[in-house]
């Protein structure tokens, strides 16, 4: 039985070249999950507009847009495919991940490519139609999640965390979708736009190298789990603390995209009243 890289989860796919294809979709996922936060940081420092803003802004865009895809893949195959057999606890790997936060991971994803493609330049993403999409993509994407949240409410457990992921991006693809506002030409409304949008694809990168890398030096130091355990990660569940203490580890790293956000706002404005002045 093989087993992802860092994780140790269990991988069963039937053949030895199932279990390889899998992992190579999942090595194409961990490689840019690991840039995407380093040039994330070096986009921020560098001055905007510069060639090191401009190549970093690139290179995380399409680092994120491949963890979002490869990540999609992943776990459609895993509650696709031998879903009972890659949802146990096994002696030696460590527990799979719920389906909750399977199904909150696949909605962050297409949250992710809808926000690539609203912030990133038409030569990045091509946008033809983005008067169609600014109305029909969001309310698409906010149905979904607030279809899942009744899913995982109704049926799955909700105290996971995976509703906190849902319930941010639902919030972040409504405020892309707002128009701008009228004192805004279309260039400020663009910047405002890209500013927003990578400041959050920047934080979900930041807290998603401390959630996949995190548990990983964990078990390089204590040891892979050797229990048992049976997985409930399928099933409802009471209420939980780890509900909030998921918030805990998932809002600072909004909340410095936040502040991100309104630092570029004030920068702006300041530059606004030097060139006026």
């Amino acid at each position: 039985m093989g087993s992802t890289f860092l994780l140790h989860k269990p991988v069963i796919y039937g053949s030895a070249l199932a279990n390889s294809l899998f992992l190579i979709v999942l090595l194409l996922h961990i490689i840019p999950a690991v840039m995407a936060p380093i040039s994330a940081m070096v986009a921020f420092l560098a001055r905007k507009g510069s060639k090191l803003h401009l190549r970093s802004g690139r290179f995380f865009a399409w680092s994120m847009a491949t963890i979002a895809l490869t990540g999609i893949a992943l776990d459609i195959v895993r509650l696709g495919f031998f879903v009972e057999e890659n949802h146990m606890k096994y002696a030696g790997y460590t527990m799979p991940a719920t389906y909750p936060a399977r199904l909150g991971f696949m909605f962050v994803g297409v949250c992710v490519l809808y926000m690539l493609r609203e912030v990133t330049p038409p030569r990045i993403f091509g946008r033809q139609s983005r008067e169609q999409a600014a109305s029909v993509v969001p309310s698409l994407l906010v149905g979904t999640g607030l279809s899942l949240t009744a899913i995982i409410t109704l049926r799955l457990n909700p105290w996971t965390g995976a509703l906190w992921m849902i319930w941010t991006f639902i919030l972040i693809v409504f405020v892309m979708a707002q128009p701008p506002s009228p004192s805004m030409n279309n260039r400020e409304a663009d910047v405002a736009r890209h500013r927003f949008g990578m400041s959050c694809l920047a934080g979900y990168s930041w807290w998603g190298a401390l959630q996949g890398f995190g548990p990983a030096i964990a078990i390089l130091v204590n040891g892979d789990d050797l229990s048992t355990t049976a997985y409930m990660g399928n099933q409802p569940g009471p209420f939980s603390p780890a509900f909030f203490l998921f918030f805990i580890s998932w809002a600072p790293f909004f909340v410095l995209a936040a502040y991100l956000i309104r630092r570029f706002q004030k920068l702006r404005q300041t530059g606004a009243k030097v060139e006026s002045s």
